[in-house]
């Protein structure tokens, strides 16, 4: 991808990721502490530490990435290796935190539709990462 289309790219997989954390955070709402004693209020419920966990990764693999398209720029005259092993560099927590996603919405929130939303936005992510990945033709 040159230019504009990088930038589409960008803009793809940064805001499928945030309505991924959004989806999943919608989908926690009715989610027990202990779905084996619905009595039991103590604690917080594995979901939540989860989606907290993955708004934190999503912050923080965004702005990554944010800077791995800012290397990729200065990277242009590089060899071919140089750029492929910056891009996975910059990108492995992007592509940790929606296969982390992935699990965690279809694990404990595949009864909500946004929980399944999420789940899905989550995988579209891993699909957009791959689509990414630079070429030698670049």
């Amino acid at each position: 991808m040159v230019g504009r289309g990088k930038k589409i790219c960008f803009a793809a997989v940064a805001s499928v990721l945030v309505a991924c954390a959004l989806m999943v955070f919608f989908a926690l709402d009715g989610v027990t502490e202990n779905p084996k004693n619905l009595s039991d209020t103590q604690g917080i419920p594995a979901a939540t530490m989860y989606t907290v966990i993955l708004i934190i990764m999503t912050a923080a693999s965004v702005a990554l990435m944010g800077l791995g398209n800012l290397f990729q720029r200065l990277l242009r005259q590089q060899p071919f290796k140089w750029r492929v092993g910056w891009y996975a560099f910059t990108n492995v927590l992007l592509f940790l935190t929606s296969l982390l996603g992935t699990f965690v919405a279809a694990i404990y929130m595949y009864d909500s539709i946004a929980g399944v939303s999420g789940a899905l936005l989550f995988a579209l992510s891993v699909v957009l990462i791959l689509i990414g990945v630079p070429r030698k033709s670049e």
